[in-house]
This record gives C-alpha cells, sequence and structure tokens, in this order.
C-alpha cells in the first residue's frame, strides 16, 4: 500500500496546480492500492475552500464532490487512526522536542500509516522524511 498525502491529493484533483501532470500521470501507473487518512482528508477540505489559500476556492460542496468522486474513481481505501492516537505520539520521542503546531497533524498521519502497517507515503512534504518507519516518494 502507498499513501497520499494532502498536497498529492490536492495537485491530483487540481488542473491549475503546478504538479496536476505529473501526480495524475503517476497514480495512473501505481501498482499497489492506494490509500489515505482522514486527517488528509480534513487538510485538503480545509485547503480547497480556503479564499487565502486559493484565489477561486471551493464551495464545501463542490470539495466534498471531488473528493468522494477521487476516492471512487482510484478505489482509493481511507484509513482511521487508532482510538487512542495521540498517545502514540511518545513513541515518536526523538521528534517530540521539536514536534509541535502543525506538525502534529503530519504525526497523527504518520502514525496512523504506522498502524496500518503502510511504509511508504507520497508527498512532496520533505516532513515526512522524519519518520524512520515512512519512506517517502515524489512522484515525477
Amino acid at each position: 500500500m502507498i499513501a497520499l498525502d494532502t498536497n498529492i491529493l490536492i495537485a491530483a484533483m487540481s488542473p491549475a496546480f503546478p504538479n496536476y501532470t505529473v501526480v495524475r500521470r503517476w497514480l495512473g501507473g501505481v501498482p499497489e492500492p492506494v490509500v489515505t487518512t482522514h486527517t488528509n482528508i480534513a487538510e485538503f477540505l480545509r485547503l480547497v475552500t480556503h479564499p487565502r489559500v486559493f484565489t477561486a476556492p471551493l464551495t464545501l460542496f463542490a470539495a466534498v464532490s471531488a473528493m468522494h468522486s477521487f476516492v471512487d474513481g482510484l478505489d482509493l481505501r481511507v484509513l482511521e487512526s487508532s482510538d487512542h492516537w495521540w498517545t502514540d505520539l511518545i513513541t515518536l520521542d526523538s521528534l517530540l522536542p521539536r514536534l509541535r503546531g502543525n506538525e502534529v497533524f503530519d504525526a497523527q498521519i504518520a502514525l496512523c500509516l504506522r498502524f496500518h502497517g503502510v511504509k511508504t507515503i507520497c508527498s512532496f512534504d520533505s516532513d515526512f522524511d522524519k519518520y524512520r518507519f515512512l519512506k517517502r516518494v515524489v512522484p515525477s
């Protein structure tokens, strides 16, 4: 299994996004099942509906519809975090002195993937490189 990060979800569904063509081509050649997390979907919805992020943000209805079509079209499985994912944060003890703020969302995603045995994430975000149990791939 390979996980799709939020920036990949946005790139794959936004033709105006600079990496749209690269991501779509890459997705067409992925030989293994693809997954994402509830956190990634929430981040996607937050970003694509935000007027400070996009000059023409989507309505919530349009964003949810786009995500629904993408999930169904790609047969994308959406993973749930463990019930007590936040207590698993302490297992990331080598990162805890630096882990704060928005990094908690990446940690939640990483822990969800570890919980489900997913070892690879597709992302443009190099912050995932600090999770030794994840391998990050960049579409090319």
